[in-house]
């Protein structure tokens, strides 16, 4: 069967239904997935969706081995800047880091910024993640819980019960990757997970929760109050293009009259459709949304304009380590 990345969706669900341990559902599972790539493996065609904002194609700037960054800026139909961190999953060097469980002490995860996480850790990019709680003070190293699953270098840190962020963005290198690729695969509505021990984890080496917008390339949000309203976001996605796969780390920045109003959860669906993703799950935003790149000389730079002014001690964030740009040749003589 072709994996394409509404198959990959498919494989997670076929996982899942393992885990119920019901031979009819597994079965029906396995048969779905072995129909032919014509009839269930092709992915949809491409959808329009609208987006106000830009028009002009994404102009993508490499800034390390298979990592790629883009700035968007508008002031029509109002203020939006967005800022695009574009992956490729199969690069070489690439080494996926999420913030790891704090052990014995309380709850789950011990509060940092994205910066000190990057710094920490010896990453090149790295944004927030998962909604948190107790939010939000300005306590560096406050014990936090986080909302949804969360697996970092495959250990499970936060079990998957909140009904609040279902939808999961899992990564799964040799399951949903045939070589050496980060294998990432989107989970709408996840059933609950206690332990790394469940089957639809098996080889997942992490995994976000949060709140899908985009599936398939279809637009995927409700008319509550949290999707209709505007607000800074940050977004995870990813999706295919030239045979390739790509991760997308996405801020969008909001609250900033004049710089930046930020986005309701359509807008954001749309907006990451707009930079090429398939699928992508919104997780926490507002104050927390942070992306943090390090630059040619070492240092650690604030790509966007928090809505607080400054970093906010979160719960949970992702980054990735990667191999720096090959110097340019020098020309013959």
């Amino acid at each position: 069967m072709t994996t394409t990345p509404c198959s990959l969706q498919r494989i997670a669900t076929v996982l899942a239904t393992m885990a119920f341990g019901a031979l009819f559902s597994q079965q029906m599972a396995y048969a779905s997935a072995a129909k032919s790539d014509q009839e269930q493996a092709a992915d949809p065609q491409p959808v329009e969706i609208e987006q106000p904002f830009f028009t002009d194609q994404p102009r993508w700037r490499p800034i390390y081995q298979g990592i790629d960054f883009a700035e968007f800026a508008n002031d029509k139909p109002r203020p939006l800047v967005m800022r695009v961190l574009r992956i490729d999953t199969s690069a070489p060097g690439l080494e996926l880091f999420a913030t790891p469980s704090n052990g014995d002490d309380p709850l789950e995860t011990d509060a940092q910024t994205t910066r000190q996480f990057l710094e920490e850790h010896d990453l090149s990019v790295a944004i927030n993640t998962h909604f948190f709680d107790p939010c939000c003070s300005r306590v560096e190293g406050e014990d936090k819980n986080l909302i949804g699953l969360s697996v970092a270098q495959g250990e499970l840190v936060s079990p998957h019960t909140d009904s609040s962020q279902r939808d999961v963005i899992l990564f799964a290198p040799g399951v949903f990757a045939e070589d050496d690729g980060l294998g990432v695969a989107m989970f709408p509505g996840a059933p609950e997970a206690e332990s790394i021990e469940t089957d639809w984890l098996s080889g997942v080496t992490h995994a976000i929760a949060g709140r899908a917008v985009l599936s398939c390339r279809q637009l995927r949000v409700g008319d509550d109050e949290l999707s209709r309203t505007r607000h800074p976001r940050t977004l995870v996605g990813f999706g295919f293009s030239d045979e390739r796969e790509f991760l997308y780390l996405v801020t969008i920045d909001g609250r900033q009259p004049g710089l930046s109003t930020g986005a309701s959860l359509a807008e954001a669906g749309a907006l990451m459709h707009f930079v090429g993703a398939y699928h992508a799950i919104n997780v926490d935003g507002g104050g927390s949304t942070t992306m943090i790149i390090r630059d040619a000389e070492g240092a650690s730079q604030l790509a966007n304009s928090p809505s607080g002014g400054s970093e906010r001690f979160v719960g949970s964030n992702l980054g990735l380590r990667a191999l720096p740009l090959q110097p340019l040749a020098a020309p013959s003589r």
